[in-house]
């Protein structure tokens, strides 16, 4: 199985050309696939709670104060089995089945849509980043779901997280993604790509013939509110009385892209029940500016009066499977934006230090308390309690635990001989597997924490005999990545149980 976390694809060049190298980017996430289910046998031992399996765990992990840990622990069998049992879990499985053959939800680690099709009616690839952080292959995937094209889908390596394939080279010299392969012809360029997706497949129309002159007047305005968004958030801000003008400039184009959404009825920029092209041109980069912008700048973007019309038009995407399927969360925005774009500039300021704080991890603490309210939103449609959640974490943890036991060990180990662009990526380090035990015990304790909602509220400190074992715990913490590993509230839950775990040891 792959090793844990995040990979990022760097898409606009130009970019380069305005942002030197040599500037210093901040802190990338990366994250572990969460695979198939590993089971560690060990010596059985029944619960009198449960009737579980569970194994003591022999060094004392209380807190000095309030978090602690149970004494004995079950063991991955048992786990995995506990998972499967959950209502969540009985869903997952059954979605697994159903993307094995083709069908089903759409899902990050899909190989295969087939939407009732036949496998060998299948005309056409997809070539997309393999965390699903890349806008450009984002709206592409959207518009394959939205049209219901058959296709395969073939996850690549972006170069800041390691090397590209050579079989894809071969195809691609440039490596840049997303790529199309349609009936053995490769084309490039994302927005290419959806003029001759719409044309070669007409079903489930996306631009219709009379909203053209619309749609290229709105597509004129998403290249202006991209050029002022970068102009705010990628060069930093001007002292003084002149301050301002960046942040003005950008507000004046997103009330035009509001102003914009406000002509039709309902929430779509071309009208209609379904979105458009242009929809899917401006939501991959929205997306990045409800991140970027608040942790950036202090600046919120969604849920307010001024913006109205993009909140509409934002919880109508949060309705669809396939939004749900390809959308990030604030903290890995954050951290894999700037490999892509450039470092980002913070502004000094009440707000951007808030923003900071809660999306740099203050917030992983227990219990949450997720909601739509949020200064990063978790809409309705997307919250399914917090049960759900944990039971989601729970499942994926269990899914590769001895891969992610190992990567985690990373933390205590050495860096790999070749560093690449993202910072916290290093697909040859070396784990300290020393502590492969010890932190396969703790993730056990955690994934039980996650399943029985036993966890009590975050506190204490991490003892120095338990320094170690938390330094990997972190490690694998700040790796979890949305939506490669899970969803965001499963991810949230996870890094909090992370946290709690930590407070204990």
């Amino acid at each position: 199985a792959p090793a844990f976390f995040l990979e990022l694809f760097t898409k606009a060049t130009w970019l380069r050309m305005i942002y030197p190298l040599n500037q210093r980017a901040p802190m990338l996430s990366v994250a572990a696939s969460f695979a198939r289910p590993a089971s560690a046998s060990v010596g059985p031992r029944r619960s009198a709670r449960s009737g579980l399996r569970t194994k003591s765990i022999r060094a004392p992990m209380t807190a000095a104060a309030s978090a602690t840990l149970p004494e004995t622990v079950l063991d991955w069998e048992a786990i995995s089995a506990a998972c499967h049992d959950t209502e969540t879990g009985k869903k997952l499985a059954a979605e697994e089945a159903l993307r094995e053959k083709g069908e089903g939800l759409p899902h990050v680690t899909s190989k295969l849509r087939l939407f009732g099709h036949a496998e060998e009616d299948v005309r056409v690839t997809l070539y997309r980043d393999h965390a699903g952080w890349c806008p450009y292959c984002q709206k592409l995937w959207m518009m394959f779901e939205l049209k219901q094209i058959p296709y395969r889908i073939e996850r690549i390596n972006m170069r800041s997280y390691g090397e590209k394939p050579a079989s894809f080279l071969k195809k691609v010299p440039s490596g840049l993604l997303p790529v199309v392969e349609l009936d053995g012809e490769i084309i490039t360029e994302s927005l290419v790509i959806m003029q001759i997706l719409e044309s070669t497949f007409p079903e489930n129309c996306m631009l219709p013939e009379d909203g053209f002159d619309r749609a290229n007047e709105l597509l004129r305005l998403e290249r202006r509110l991209f050029s002022d968004w970068c102009g705010l958030v990628f060069r930093p801000g001007m002292p003084g009385p002149f301050g301002g003008g960046a942040r003005k400039q950008f507000e004046e184009t997103l009330d035009a892209v509001d102003a914009g959404l406000g002509e039709t009825e309902g929430p779509w920029f071309l009208g209609g029940d379904t979105p458009s092209i242009v929809d899917l041109q401006y939501v991959s980069h929205i997306e990045r500016m409800n991140a970027s912008c608040l942790y950036w700048k202090g600046l919120q973007l969604r849920g307010t009066e001024r913006w109205a019309n993009l909140e509409r038009w934002f919880l109508a995407f949060e309705e669809l499977p396939c939004y749900h399927a390809c959308k990030s969360d604030y903290y890995t925005h954050v951290m894999d934006i700037p490999p892509q774009y450039g470092p980002g500039f913070s502004d000094n300021n009440d707000a951007t230090a808030e923003a900071q704080r809660v999306i740099d991890g203050e917030s992983w603490k227990l219990p949450l308390n997720l909601s739509a309210a949020d200064l990063e939103p978790l809409p309705d449609s997307m919250n399914h309690g917090d049960e759900a959640a944990r039971h989601e974490a729970a499942y994926r943890l269990a899914a590769n635990a001895s891969a992610i036991a190992k990567f985690a060990c990373r933390g205590m180990g050495e860096k790999g001989a070749k560093q690449y662009g993202a910072p916290l990526a290093d697909p040859t380090a070396v784990p300290n597997l020393k502590y492969e035990k010890k932190v396969d015990e703790i993730l056990r304790v955690t994934a039980s924490l996650l399943l029985d909602g036993s966890a009590g509220e975050s506190a204490g400190t991490t003892s120095a005999q338990g320094k170690e074992v938390a330094k990997c715990l972190a490690y694998l913490r700040d790796r979890v990545g949305v939506p490669r590993d899970m969803s965001y509230p499963a991810a949230m839950q996870l890094r909090a149980h992370l946290n709690y775990v930590i407070d204990a040891l």
